[in-house]
């Protein structure tokens, strides 16, 4: 580990130029590592117990004073929507990957603005952190423009950006063109909030081509010669609600999200409500939250979004439910439990189940 550290603060520091006795100043280590045993339960198949590690270390250097830069390595593969690694292969060494690598620019002269290049965070935001459209494990790669004005009473944000899917020699790339707006409404002496926003994401270059991740993830596939191609193209427009307030000293959540791919003339709808209570962040406090969904076959792009709900993928609809003990500082307990069905669209739809237990550190 202490290999791994001084790795990251060397690549971080040659790709800065961060010089002279007040480097230490500008660069930032953090990380945070996650045990989970998991429990599957798939209609007509075996129940399956596994246990998995999440371990992420990342780097900030500040540049000058508009630019940084973060590099963050992490257990995982190339899975786009996953860090875990599986404890199995007869204790066979795990598998790191580069799992952010970017800049960013916040001009002076230009308030509340910020550009982002490389492979960086989701820039995107999901009402209550829910998980309709994007997983939230999945980092983008391309460039992203947001600015943010700020009001007596609201604030707006507005998000432009252009992401690099898959580079093809010999064809034409994918990639996503994308934009999202939200204001949000303060009141009751900015105790509590309501977020509206909607955006509009087009996949270019995707009906005719094979899945991005490698599976169809429940969406439509046209086979030919024995290899699979997405039906449709997608173009997702999307429009989503968050209320927050306060009961007492406990804070509450209320979120909606619907998005429809607009390329697509059937099984092109999705949606999910959910109510979050409390929130796990000082020893003792805790956090507890429901979310149900419905995720049309072709709604959204199968291979991005929640890889938890229902295996991963599309064609399902289900309920979410889960908490959080902060038992110490910087350490809690999580607990989450998938009820979903899989397959909207037949009379025999299967029933998929899914226990995960966390103990989750942070530092």
């Amino acid at each position: 580990m202490k290999k791994l550290v001084m790795l990251l603060i060397s690549a971080s520091l040659f790709s800065t130029s961060v010089m002279g006795s007040d480097w230490w100043e500008n660069i930032k280590i953090k990380g945070d590592l996650r045990y989970r045993h998991e429990m599957i339960d798939k209609e007509d198949a075996d129940a399956r117990h596994r246990h998995r590690l999440r371990a992420r270390l990342a780097v900030e250097a500040k540049v000058n004073p508009e630019t940084m830069t973060g590099i963050q390595l992490a257990t995982g593969s190339d899975d786009p929507v996953s860090t875990n690694q599986t404890l199995d292969g007869g204790f066979s060494s795990k598998s790191v990957v580069l799992d952010l690598a970017y800049l960013k620019y916040t001009p002076d002269r230009v308030d509340g603005l910020s550009i982002t290049g490389g492979k960086f965070k989701n820039p995107f935001f999901k009402p209550g952190k829910s998980e309709l459209i994007w997983d939230s494990d999945w980092n983008p790669e391309g460039g992203v423009a947001n600015i943010t004005r700020e009001f007596d009473n609201i604030t707006v944000t507005l998000i432009a950006s252009g992401l690099w899917i898959n580079e093809r020699s010999s064809d034409d790339d994918s990639w996503i063109g994308a934009g999202q707006g939200m204001a949000r409404f303060y009141f009751n002496e900015k105790k509590s909030s309501f977020a509206l926003g909607g955006g509009f994401f087009n996949y270019v270059n995707t009906e005719g081509f094979e899945p991005f991740a490698g599976e169809s993830a429940g969406n439509s596939m046209t086979v030919v010669d024995s290899t699979e191609y997405y039906t449709n193209d997608y173009e997702l427009l999307e429009v989503f609600g968050e209320f927050n307030c306060a009961l007492g000293y406990i804070p509450l959540t209320v979120m909606g999200d619907f998005v429809t791919n607009t390329a697509a003339d059937s099984l092109e709808t999705g949606w999910l409500v959910g109510i979050r209570v409390g929130k796990a962040k000082k020893p003792g406090s805790w956090a507890l939250r429901y979310i149900y969904r419905e995720v049309e076959k072709d709604a959204v792009v199968g291979a991005f979004t929640d890889s938890d709900f229902r295996g991963g993928g599309t064609d399902a609809k289900g309920h979410e439910m889960g908490g959080a003990y902060q038992f110490a500082k910087n350490a809690a307990f999580n607990l989450t439990y998938f009820i979903n069905e899989i397959g909207l669209e037949e009379t025999d739809a299967s029933d998929f189940n899914r226990l995960q237990a966390d103990i989750q550190l942070k530092f």
